[in-house]
């Protein structure tokens, strides 16, 4: 502890007094001292961290508890954690248990990390919130200022995060009468499976490289914050709940279904909640969750209804505007009738074969997603305003396949889940703290039990705030004879 600090006054200091006349002089900034400051600050915290857990160790050595259980096998072995300061260096003991014959590193379990472990439980969270937003490489850097992970590192902290968390208890449930869910994909390239060159090609000679990532949004209305005379509108969705991942075949969709039954259940009154209304493109796994979620009703989505539209009309040139305006009046009134008539007069004027198969099935679309379209018109509590297109955008298509990149099918997932638990308001440092409690091992924790206690009781003399308080004096001058007196003590303090 001592060490670290004498040597940041006897060095350091000289440096930043040596910037400060730089900078009077004309010859620096106060951006060079900022960065001096910065450099020197963060080299002292990292420096102090690892002798306090070699101070630690040390304790652990002298313990009553482990001279009983754990015999020495080696001294001053090295060790290095990527923290949010920078590199820690500092040595520890290892052991070996008497009993088991194990070899452990008693201050690991102490500190509660993993003996391989070579990332902080903070510089891990830094990195998993700029790797989420941007890069593997962006997420490296922001580790730590003065080090960086690897991109390696990076992307197995990615893959080996558990993302879930408790759902929290609420005092009192929400009372909604309705609730709304818009649910689609993201399509994203796969650089492979599993493995590079399992990807195969399908049935037309393509490169089967496409992963489906799924998105559902749960939210309780749309309000226009630019309600007034102006004429611009900017909505935004109130409650929202994002869930997300690649979930294939129809278990592991009924599970992602599950997952948001589960959240309504715990946050709705299910009493007062009379409607759910899912909104996508017709697709099987979105209507298998009117099958999960009670009262629940599949509605076909705007942009997918105005997608068939347009490809239904686009050759029409002049008149394409007006059949438009027509054929959308027939679908968002239920008029089925009305709606074949029109599509036959499309055809009879529609030339061009490739163009009559794309007519044809722009009104096999819709007859056969017909159900989903009359609820817009028979069901008085729908808010049809949101658009699953741009939650996808915004949540998943801006990281995942936006820019040209390839995704393993893990790593596709994990980063959707990331996602969606980071705009859910969630917190990294909470999950990461949640995942390591949840793998502590309850036998372990019982066999340092004792440990642990001897060192509370020890600490009393730990308190280097008083003791350096008290002898200042001393230290300001540094070629005193008073300074090895005050590194002898903090050793064996």
């Amino acid at each position: 502890m001592y060490k670290s600090i004498l040597q940041f006054i006897e060095k350091d200091i000289k440096e930043i007094e040596k910037c400060v006349e730089n900078l009077l002089e004309g010859k620096k900034d106060a951006a060079d001292l900022s960065q001096k400051l910065n450099e020197s600050t963060r080299n002292l915290a990292a420096q102090l961290v690892g002798e306090i857990y070699e101070t630690i160790d040390q304790e652990i050595r002298n313990s009553i508890t482990r001279k009983e259980k754990w015999r020495i096998e080696k001294r001053n072995e090295p060790k290095e954690l990527l923290d949010i300061m920078g590199l820690v260096r500092f040595h520890r003991t290892g052991y070996e248990d008497k009993k088991t014959g194990e070899y452990i590193y008693l201050l690991d379990r102490v500190l509660g990390i993993d003996g391989h472990q070579r990332i902080t439980l903070g510089a891990a969270a830094q990195i998993l919130e700029e790797a989420i937003q941007t890069s593997y490489r962006k997420g490296g850097a922001a580790a730590s200022p003065l080090d960086a992970a690897s991109k390696q590192a990076v992307k197995r902290l990615v893959h080996e995060t558990v993302v879930e968390m408790p759902m929290p208890e609420r005092k009192e449930k929400k009372k909604q009468r309705y609730l709304h869910i818009v649910a689609d994909e993201d399509h994203v390239s796969a650089q492979f499976w599993k493995e590079k060159g399992d990807l195969g090609k399908t049935e037309q000679g393509y490169k089967n490289n496409t992963i489906l990532s799924k998105l559902i949004c749960v939210y309780e209305d749309v309000i226009d914050e630019l309600k007034g005379d102006s004429g611009k509108h900017r909505y935004r969705l109130t409650g929202k709940h994002y869930f997300c991942g690649v979930h294939k075949g129809s278990a592991e969709n009924e599970r992602f279904w599950q997952e948001v039954s589960h959240y309504i259940e715990a946050t709705y009154d299910t009493e007062v909640l009379e409607r759910v209304y899912i909104a996508g493109d017709g697709a099987p796994w979105i209507k298998a969750g009117c099958e999960v979620l009670e009262n629940s009703r599949f509605v076909l989505d705007k942009f997918h209804m105005m997608k068939y539209v347009n490809q239904s009309v686009t050759h029409l040139k002049d008149s394409a505007a007006e059949v438009k305006s027509e054929l959308w009046d027939y679908l968002v009134g239920g008029h089925k009738k009305e709606l074949k008539e029109l599509y036959q007069r499309i055809l009879a004027v529609t030339e061009k074969e490739s163009k009559r198969e794309e007519v044809k099935d722009s009104l096999a679309y819709f007859l056969n997603q017909w159900e989903g379209i009359k609820i817009r018109v028979e069901e008085a509590g729908g808010c049809w305003k949101c658009c699953a297109e741009g939650q996808v955008s915004h949540l998943l298509s801006s990281r995942l396949s936006s820019r040209p990149m390839g995704w393993s099918l893990l790593g596709c997932h994990q980063m959707s889940k990331l996602r969606a638990y980071q705009s859910n308001g969630g917190k990294i440092i909470d999950l990461l703290r949640y995942q390591e409690k949840q793998q502590e091992i309850e036998e372990r924790r019982r066999e340092q039990e004792g440990i642990i206690k001897e060192l509370r009781s020890r600490r009393s003399g730990w308190d280097y705030a008083e003791q350096l308080q008290a002898r200042i004096p001393v230290l300001e001058n540094p070629k005193s004879m008073g300074v090895k007196v005050l590194i002898r003590r903090a050793l064996e303090a």
